[in-house]
């Protein structure tokens, strides 16, 4: 029989690390960053640069995990 029953589904499980990666990158960084912008008074400052910190990060571990040539 071609096409197993788990066939189709082969690469869900990278794509929901991929995306849980993504996200957390996103809250950790920016969760530090609004921490920070609530513990020294700024309104805005950390918490973009928090959110750029973590995506960046996140999508260099994502590209180090499943992009590059193994």
């Amino acid at each position: 029989m071609a096409g197993g029953l788990g066939e189709g589904w082969s690469g869900a499980g990278a794509a929901w690390a991929i995306t849980g990666t993504l996200i957390s990158g996103l809250l950790v960084w920016g969760g530090v960053g609004y921490l920070l912008d609530r513990w020294a008074g700024f309104h805005w400052l950390f918490l973009p640069i928090g959110l750029i910190v973590g995506m960046g990060g996140a999508i260099a571990i994502v590209y180090l995990r499943y992009g590059r040539d193994r």
